[in-house]
């Protein structure tokens, strides 16, 4: 099968080969996939670049996939299927066990023709739902949906602010939340990505480079978020607790600015603003985020498909954080 390696650290093109390795048989337990679309996330860039922990290459990177299961437990060969992105996350549902893996390094991942993982991982796609679309939902869907959900308590009516529109979490959110009866405001650096997310469903959308962003988003709203979903950390969240109602919730699942130089204490503790952790999500909260997916029909945003071959050229442009929603592999071209 032809399949994607990382097998070195520096740029996409220097990074990433097409190759040809043995077909995957399956093991005990385990289904083999013959893949039809396999998604982008940031984890393949920062492995790629080095910036990830306990790198082991080379690896077949990509840790979301749809297709047919070819081979494995008879009740699912044939099936339509997308692959949970994670395993081993252990029998507490709060919080993942040490030996929490996701998919595409050090496992085989999905940018490839085929992948063999255990049959646990392998859920039945609803006929509502294609091989695209599912292809865009695993690593994002299931973050979105537990620091929605699980962690940030969402309820029906509530006003929630999603940060950095354009990345698949953020977007996947976005359109989780609205389904899920909350209003829904934005921020991005990107005049045309705010766009987009107005046209999504977006009531109110600030472009985070702008001073005093934080108060014409509330005056677009009308009201302050009480709860926030942010990926980036940083200086910027004292602006996001300023910009929270008191006793909002602040759900982080990312640090891509890393930790902030100082925090308005005050604030936080005056406004009873409470800030909790998430990453990824239980096998349960897969079921269910696809479960969410298929009652309302939500379609994810998929920015790009590139034929499998092109992968440099897609992990380029993921890179840039130029794109909006998801960018996909076709592994059939």
């Amino acid at each position: 099968m032809r399949a994607i390696r990382c097998e070195r650290q520096g740029s996409p093109e220097e990074a990433l080969k097409l190759i040809e390795l043995p077909d995957p048989v399956a093991g005990p337990g385990e289904a083999v996939v013959k893949l039809r679309f396999a998604g982008l996330n940031h984890r393949d860039v920062w492995i790629q670049k080095g910036q990830y922990a306990r790198i082991q290459l080379p690896a077949v990177l990509g840790s979301d996939g749809s297709g047919v299961v070819e081979s494995g437990p008879p009740e699912l060969v044939g099936k339509r299927a997308v692959i949970i992105p994670c395993e081993k996350w252990g029998p507490d549902p709060a919080v993942q066990s040490k030996d929490f893996l996701i998919l595409g390094m050090p496992r085989q991942g999905t940018m490839a023709e085929k992948i063999a993982i255990p049959a646990s991982m392998v859920v039945e796609l609803p006929d509502q739902v294609t091989f695209e679309d599912a292809a865009a939902l695993p690593v994002a869907g299931i973050t979105a949906y537990r620091a929605l959900t699980t962690r940030g308590g969402l309820r029906r009516g509530e006003h929630v602010l999603v940060t950095g529109i354009g990345g698949g979490v953020a977007t996947l959110a976005l359109l989780f939340a609205k389904a899920m009866g909350a209003q829904v405001s934005v921020t991005s650096g990107n005049d045309e990505k705010l766009k987009a997310a107005r046209e999504l469903g977006a009531i109110a959308a600030a472009n985070y480079n702008a001073k005093g962003w934080e108060k014409d988003l509330v005056a677009q709203a009308g009201r302050p978020p009480s709860l926030i979903i942010d990926s980036a950390g940083g200086d910027g969240l004292n602006a996001l607790i300023a910009a929270a109602a008191p006793a909002a919730r602040l759900v982080l699942y990312g640090a891509t600015r890393f930790s902030p130089s100082r925090l308005d204490m005050p604030k936080i503790f005056f406004k009873q603003v409470d800030i909790r952790g998430t990453t990824m999500g239980t096998d349960d909260e897969f079921k269910a985020m696809l479960a969410l997916v298929a009652k309302h029909r939500i379609k994810p945003v998929v920015d790009r498909v590139f034929p499998l071959s092109q992968a440099a050229e897609a992990c380029a442009l993921l890179e840039k954080s130029a794109q909006m929603g998801k960018i996909l592999l076709d592994c059939t071209a």
